[in-house]
Order: C-alpha cells, then sequence, then structure tokens
C-alpha cells in the first residue's frame, strides 16, 4: 500500500464509514504508489477510493479492513453516529406553517 509513504502519515481515518459498511478515502496525489511514473502521467493527480465490504455496520468492516492491514490511526475506531430522521411530506403541511386546520 502506498500511503504510509506519505510524509508524516498518521494513519487513515478511521471515521471515514459511509454508516452502511462501506470506505472512502481521498488522496491528493497518485504519486505515492511507485508503479505510477510521474513521467509518464505529467501533473499531479489524485483520486477518491470507495471499498464497499459484505459488512452490515461500520464497525464490522473496521474490522474487516483492520484484520486485511488497513493502517487506521491509532487509538480510535469508527464513530456511532446517531442519524436524524427523515422528515415525511406531513411534516410540511399547511399545519406546520402556523396556518390551523379547518
Amino acid at each position: 500500500m502506498g500511503l504510509p509513504r506519505t510524509r508524516d502519515f498518521q494513519g487513515v481515518n478511521p471515521n471515514s464509514f459511509d454508516g452502511h459498511g462501506n470506505y472512502s478515502i481521498g488522496i491528493k496525489d497518485q504519486g505515492v504508489f511507485p508503479e505510477i511514473r510521474a513521467d509518464v502521467v505529467g501533473k499531479p493527480r489524485g483520486m477518491d477510493i470507495c471499498i464497499a465490504t459484505t459488512a452490515k455496520t461500520d464497525q464490522e468492516a473496521h474490522k474487516l479492513l483492520a484484520l486485511m492491514g488497513m493502517p487506521f490511526r491509532e487509538g480510535s475506531g469508527p464513530a456511532t453516529t446517531i442519524r436524524k430522521k427523515k422528515l415525511k411530506s406531513h411534516h410540511f403541511d399547511a399545519k406546520s406553517k402556523g396556518r390551523g386546520r379547518k
């Protein structure tokens, strides 16, 4: 993996899970990969990487990726986020705008 070769690498963010067991990371310069020749590519380019897992939760995905060697930052795991409930259309009817029903 090319990530540990970046300057001052502290590990990848363990909070970049999407709530469904998938992990995303952005790399600013693809030059961290030795297989990519800078003279052929030209200007530096970045990339977004999404790792889709079969895990049902972020905690399961974190453990899976850690066991596979993903270099997460020390001392933290995926944060448990409380998802806000989606509002339904009846929350936006005339009653909610200060007008009473007749």
